[in-house]
């Protein structure tokens, strides 16, 4: 009996051998996911270039690039951002990456962004080194590889921020791909032509505020009507 069983896995381990390519070739069914859609603030990050890091100031919107070497010089202290972006890689404005930059973030899982109402006060995490790699580990695991597609999916965490000017902020990356949602991705395979796109959802806290205000209901306020 043992023999039989030892003869037929090999049989089939020979057999998928033999067809590997039958089975690379079976593309995954699509993942059924909720459709998200938002009415909040979004800012497009274009991250293409290698070896180049794309500097955000959330507060002002404005994107600044520098190159990775002169992330390693004092660059990056000379300039007002809170995170940066390079393809998949996301550093944030303090710890080892800028020991004078105050950012710090906290990641609060795959939960409803909406939801999020107020700003922890406490346990934001600042960057450090990992084999020599500049990383922030609340953001290092923001997305998914599949490997059947070779794809980058988002796994559409929440995230709260302590900014570099000390406001509070909330986000989330919606998608990574230019051109192409990110719910199409996950079923074909998008080009690296297509990537590196970063689609942001985010709030800010008033100065001074742990408070996020709540977009919905600004975009729904009627303006009061004039006297007549």
């Amino acid at each position: 009996m043992l023999l039989g069983a030892t003869l037929l896995f090999h049989t089939t381990l020979n057999y998928m051998e033999d067809n590997i390519e039958d089975f690379e070739s079976v593309p995954l069914p699509p993942k059924k996911i909720k459709k998200i859609s938002t009415n909040n603030p979004i800012i497009k990050v274009n991250a293409k270039e290698r070896n180049t890091w794309v500097l955000v100031e959330f507060s002002s919107g404005k994107t600044l690039k520098i190159s990775e070497a002169e992330a390693e010089t004092n660059k990056l202290n000379q300039v007002g951002w809170d995170l940066g972006f390079s393809r998949t890689k996301i550093i944030s404005n303090g710890g080892k990456t800028n020991p004078s930059g105050k950012t710090g973030v906290i990641n609060l899982g795959p939960i409803n962004f909406d939801d999020v109402k107020t700003a922890p006060k406490t346990g934001y995490v600042q960057d450090h080194r990992s084999l020599g790699n500049l990383i922030n580990k609340e953001l290092a695991g923001w997305y998914n590889y599949r490997t059947r597609t070779h794809n980058i999916e988002s796994k559409r965490n929440v995230y709260a921020l302590k900014l570099n000017n000390g406001i509070f902020m909330k986000m989330r990356i919606l998608n990574y791909y230019c051109g192409q949602k990110d719910l199409k991705c996950r079923s074909m395979m998008c080009t690296r032509e297509q990537a590196a796109c970063l689609t942001i959802e985010y709030i800010l806290a008033e100065p001074g505020s742990e408070i996020f205000p709540d977009t919905r209901l600004a975009k729904n306020a009627q303006s009061p009507e004039k006297n007549n």
